[in-house]
């Protein structure tokens, strides 16, 4: 059979969408129409609408012929010469529902009319037949008789320049170009140069232009390209970017450049009208001076690669970031499908349901998937889409933070409208909910992003085209590969943010149903898509520093899905990285939670519209201090505490050679008196912030034990370290594992003392005690379970009370000695309980072992300017070694502490008593 129509339409229809001009289609049936910008012959075989197609000339006549052959060949003939020819397995399905064939519309059921044309139709009838090609030219010459084209006239065109304002070196730089048009007229070719610095940029390619072909851009000489296009403008305003949109070109940003610069419009030729829009200005930040391996963050492998006279500096702006990358990979339509327990199934077309069934599971044949989500992820299969459960919603839900409906309506996206236009920010002066492309970029402009989408409307429109972002439309199961090629690249080291969307299951659902038996078969394919990006991870080294988010956007039932029920909304999430707790089931979360994960991760603060956007289940994430249950193959920091002092060494060593640590130590509530380094290790950062110390430390050559000795202030809580990066001689930086233990502090040959470390803003001096001379025992403190201030309580112990505790019960001995029970202060007591004014007596927290012996050596203690922290800031401690090697205390004569004053007191007291009681003695005596 054979459909013919004779038709124009208006220069101000909009063409981008699907409208018809001769049709009867429900399910089924056949007819003539434009979509996207082209003349389509739409012929439904059972599977599907087959589609050949060409371009339209919009304004013109067109005559159109749509020919269904015995070969089982659906043909499309535009003004008597065939366009394209498929293959059409099956035959014709008619409509479902409706019985009408309409002209400058389609039919719908109960005999209503949709996607209505705007334009002119002269002619159209149905064949029962096949025509021949003849027979086409023939009707085509006929149509055409008398009809004459309009004189050609002058139109008036206005351009714009759309991209980023501020971008990093070195990176790829979208621009958008448009033009429309200001008045109705005939335009032939519109030509027009765009012009940039050669010294900062230069061109790589370009893709997505207007009409297709009938778009092309030309370097013509360096930092100058030529745009050329035949192609029908729409009056639309800019933001209709599939009307509007000539081309998007990709620039480079030059290595090693900085500052301002700008792309502007020339114009080439003098008989068409063209208002040339603004320049469009671009500032390029230069990587970060201290950034010397080049990842965009200043951290432990900077200081690393760092010469001596650096190191400091570039330690004091070092950050631990066990992220440096996420990747995001989401599987379009591909639901709730990794459940080791169960999945989703249907027959055909039918209602899926939910399935334990041990044959019907193994249809399911991703053992790669299974096993990569299940056990070396954490994964929510409890998850689900935002509602509703399509694809425009949930994009713009993952990527701006947001869910779809609690956003305005103009924000509310689908896919109809992101197929046509920009996301509702483009345009505005302030922009209300900026994706997380843009967030990223505002936390750290040196770095650089990428998006890889099959589905274009993502990286069209979802995806602000101002933002500074790598923009590339993939083919059909191509864009696992775009990603695993960009890991590859130098780009990917200093890129926050990758995200990859592929659209292959949707389009499976659609076409043969969701859940069914080809589904699953296809899915399969998905087993080397992952593995190849995990592959690149792996063999780049990159595994250990990015973060890897898998998900679906929605699932489905039947050919769609939308509904707000299990098998549409039901979706999985799995998370992949160093602190992943690899195995862990997590509970619910949603597309909504993308954007929040991903900035967890980057540590970068969410943005006041992102307040339904959460890390849904904390659990996925492991503390750096329990990561050593995942057995990685790691250096590992040993910190080893006593009382008063710690130490901290390097073990588990690689064959790589660390040469730096960055550490963060919680104090519990101490300060630190003096730090002390092996020889070749020296401190090039040690401050304390909010009670946590962070030292930073360099080695000539990796240590093989311990490294440093840290002394403390007395302390309620634990002193252990809870974050560290360790980092080799070549810059590349390790999430060390870390362990803290209780145990006997010794001190090493060839330590060297460090200054104390100044309390940072936040930490008050002495432990929480208010300074001040003649501080009573216990005043300044928390009580503790209901106790007054120094009620039972040893001045100056800092620990719990026992109830009617002797001064020195039920401590834990030091160095072998037993408990002190009712002993006295000052004899054989601990060195914080029972010190003498003078006294050089045995560290109760140190053990000199074997190390040190003969040597001495002095670390004093540093209090804040103007405070007094001991009660008299004209004394200092000090450190040093006896004859055995044991570290000892000495003191000045004075008292320092309340402690201090009454064990004085008591020392005194008893000389006198003694003393006294001679007198007398002696005196009875001599009167006997």
């Amino acid at each position: 059979m054979a459909i013919e129509a004779y038709f124009k339409y208006d220069p101000s229809a909009n063409v981008t969408g699907e409208t018809e001009v001769f049709s009867s289609q429900q399910g089924g049936g056949l007819g003539l129409g434009v979509q996207n910008g082209k003349v389509t012959f739409f012929a439904h075989d059972g599977h599907g609408y087959k589609q050949p197609s060409a371009e339209l000339p919009v304004g013109k006549w067109v005559h159109a012929v749509g020919v269904i052959d015995k070969n089982k060949t659906a043909s499309l003939y535009i003004n008597g010469k065939l366009a394209q020819s498929l293959q059409m397995p099956g035959d014709l399905k008619l409509a479902q529902g409706t019985k009408d064939f309409v002209l400058g519309g389609d039919a719908a059921p109960g005999t209503h009319v949709q996607s209505q044309m705007k334009g002119s139709i002269k002619s159209a009838r149905l064949y029962d037949h096949v025509l021949t090609g003849d027979q086409i030219a023939q009707l085509s010459n006929a149509a055409q008789a008398g009809f004459h084209q309009a004189p050609a006239k002058d139109q008036t065109v206005s351009t714009m320049l759309v991209g980023p304002k501020t971008i990093t070196n070195d990176a790829t730089y979208g621009l958008n170009v448009h033009a429309r048009q200001l008045k109705v007229g005939d335009q032939g070719t519109l030509t027009m140069d765009v012009v940039f610095d050669p010294g900062k940029l230069y061109y790589v390619d370009y893709d997505r232009t207007l009409k297709g072909n009938q778009t092309k851009v030309e370097q013509v000489a360096n930092g100058r390209l030529r745009i050329t296009t035949t192609a029908a403008l729409s009056p639309a305003e800019f933001r209709k970017y599939a009307q509007t949109r000539l081309a998007h070109i990709n620039l480079h940003t030059k290595k090693n450049v900085a500052g301002n610069t700008s792309i502007k419009f020339e114009q080439v030729t003098k008989d068409t009208h063209v208002q040339l829009g603004e320049a469009l200005n671009l500032t390029i930040q230069p990587q970060f001076a201290f950034d010397l391996n080049g990842d965009g963050i200043v951290g432990a492998g900077d200081v690393a690669l760092a010469a001596g006279s650096q190191k400091a500096a570039i330690a004091k702006n070092a950050e631990i970031k066990p992220y440096k990358h996420v990747i995001v990979l989401t599987t379009d339509g591909g639901g709730n499908s990794w459940d080791p327990n169960g999945m989703y199934y249907a027959k055909g077309a039918g209602t899926p349901m939910w399935t334990t069934n041990p044959d019907i599971l193994k249809k399911r044949r991703n053992t790669y998937t299974m096993d990569l989500f299940n056990n070396k992820f954490a994964m929510s299969t409890s998850a689900q889409s935002v509602n509703p459960a399509i694809s425009a919603q949930n994009y713009i839900s993952m990527l701006h933070g947001r869910p779809w409906g609690t956003l305005p309506i103009e924000y509310q996206g689908t896919n109809g409208s992101m197929g046509q236009e920009y996301f509702a920010d483009f345009g505005k002066q302030r922009q209300l909910y900026p994706s997380v492309f843009k967030l990223l970029q505002k936390h750290n402009p040196t770095q650089k992003a990428a998006a890889f989408s099959e589905w274009g409307q993502i990286v069209n429109a979802i995806v602000e085209p101002d933002a500074a972002v790598k923009t590339k439309q993939s083919a059909s199961l191509k864009s696992f590969d775009d990603v695993a090629d960009y890991i590859g690249r130098d780009d990917f080291k200093r890129t926050s943010m990758v995200y990859m969307q592929s659209d292959f299951m949707d389009g499976q659902g659609h076409s043969y149903g969701f859940y069914n038996d080809n589904y699953w078969n296809q899915y399969y394919r998905y087993d080397g898509l992952f593995k190849k990006v995990m592959d690149k991870l792996e063999a780049t080294g990159h595994i250990h520093d990015t973060l890897v988010i898998a998900n679906a956007d929605h699932g489905g039932a039947g050919h769609n899905h939308g509904p707000n029920d299990a098998p549409d909304r039901d979706i999985f999430i799995a998370m992949g990285g160093e602190t992943i707790d690899s195995g862990r089931r997590l509970k619910g979360g949603s597309n909504a939670d993308i954007t929040a994960l991903v900035l967890n991760a980057l540590q970068v603060p969410r943005a006041p519209h992102m307040f339904n956007s959460n890390v849904f289940d904390p659990s996925a994430f492991l503390k750096q201090t329990d990561l050593t249950k995942k057995n990685r193959d790691v250096e590992t920091i040993q910190l080893t505490r006593s009382k008063s002092a710690a130490q901290l060494a390097l073990t588990n060593l690689k064959k790589r050679q660390v040469n730096t640590a960055d550490m963060r130590i919680d104090l519990g509530g101490r300060q630190v008196k003096s730090i002390k380094t092996a020889a070749g290790v020296s401190v090039v950062r040690q401050t304390v912030e909010n009670g946590a110390l962070k030292l930073t430390v360099s080695f000539d050559k990796q240590p093989t034990g311990e490294f440093a000795t840290l002394q403390f202030t007395d302390g309620k809580g634990d002193v252990a370290v809870k974050e560290a990066m360790a980092a080799t001689t070549d810059g590349t930086e390790v999430l060390v594992d870390l362990t803290n233990q209780n145990g006997k502090v010794t001190d090493q040959d060839g330590q060297k003392p460090e200054p104390g470390v100044k309390p940072g803003d936040g930490q008050k001096p002495g432990d929480g005690q208010k300074p001040g001379d003649g501080q009573k025992p216990g005043e300044g403190q928390k009580p503790d379970d209901g106790q007054q201030p120094g009620e039972g309580q040893q001045p100056g112990d800092g620990q719990k009370p026992n109830d009617g505790q002797k001064p020195g019960e039920g401590q834990q001995p030091d160095d072998g000695q037993k408990p002190g029970d009712g002993q006295k202060p000052g004899k054989g007591g601990s060195q914080e309980t029972g010190v003498k004014p003078g006294d050089d007596q045995k560290s109760t927290q140190t053990n000199g072992g074997n190390g040190g012996q003969g040597a001495s050596t002095t670390t004093s203690t540093t209090t804040p300017a103007g405070s007094n922290a001991t009660g008299n800031n004209d004394s200092t401690t000090s450190t040093a070694r006896d004859g055995r090697g044991h570290q000892t205390k000495q003191t000045g004569w004075l008292p320092q502490t309340g402690e201090q004053v009454q064990q004085w007191l008591a020392a005194v007291g008893g000389l006198l008593l003694a003393v006294t009681s001679g007198i007398i003695f002696w005196r009875r005596k001599k009167r006997v």
